[in-house]
């Protein structure tokens, strides 16, 4: 009886290592679904690394010594590029004005803009966006006519210097308190108007930056 059974045992064994073998010779389907969640992951963990980079670059690492000129681009002051630096090596914090009222500019545009843009979606209501429209661009216009009486007074004085340095550096010292004085008086009104408006953001070009962008936003 022992005999017998062993040798059904011996039997069905090659029957049981063959189902075995099949099975392990089947073919496994490929998870295209993890695939794709790990090169997301990856993806991400990269930009983050990137983000993490730039930021501690920018923090910690980038030049920011206000000392060193920097040239931007000052499209609401009708002063050539040689005055802006002029005003920024002699007229330190009449610059500092400068690139202020420029940014206010900027933010009186964008507040007129959205308004127009109200008034063209709900035309019946139009005169109550028209009487708000009145109320910056007045403000804007009473902005620019105090810088526009800064413009004469630097050009003058740039001129002066590059004929004559020592009287203008004199007209310098005279002029310096007065303009920048101007220029913050003027800049008072209008930031306490503007400071509820956030300054539009441009999303950087390029598929790393536009994702550290969006990350920084997110995160930081």
């Amino acid at each position: 009886m022992l005999g017998f059974k062993k040798k059904r045992q011996d039997q069905d064994k090659p029957e049981a290592d063959s189902q075995e073998t099949s099975i392990q010779t089947l073919p496994k389907k490929k998870n295209k679904t993890g695939s794709k969640k790990k090169m997301v992951i990856i993806l991400f963990f990269l930009v983050a690394l990137g983000a993490a980079s730039y930021t501690a670059y920018d923090l910690y690492l980038a030049p920011k010594d206000p000392k060193v000129y920097q040239k931007i681009e000052l499209k609401h002051l009708d002063l050539p590029e040689e005055m802006v630096r002029f005003s920024f090596d002699y007229l330190p914090d009449l610059y500092v004005a400068m690139v202020s009222f420029n940014k206010e500019m900027d933010l009186f545009d964008q507040k007129i803009t959205k308004i127009n843009n109200i008034a063209q979606k709900y035309p019946e209501q139009k005169k109550i966006a028209d009487k708000e429209k009145k109320n910056w661009e007045k403000a804007k216009n009473t902005l620019q006519k105090a810088f526009i009486k800064i413009e004469k007074p630097v050009k003058e004085t740039y001129v002066l210097f590059c004929v004559n340095k020592e009287q203008g550096l004199a007209q310098i010292k005279e002029k310096d308190k007065e303009l920048t004085e101007l220029a913050r008086n003027a800049l008072t009104p209008a930031k306490e108007l503007t400071k509820s408006i956030k300054p539009e953001e441009t999303v950087p070009q390029g598929f790393i930056k536009a994702n550290i962008y969006k990350l920084k936003k997110k995160f930081l």
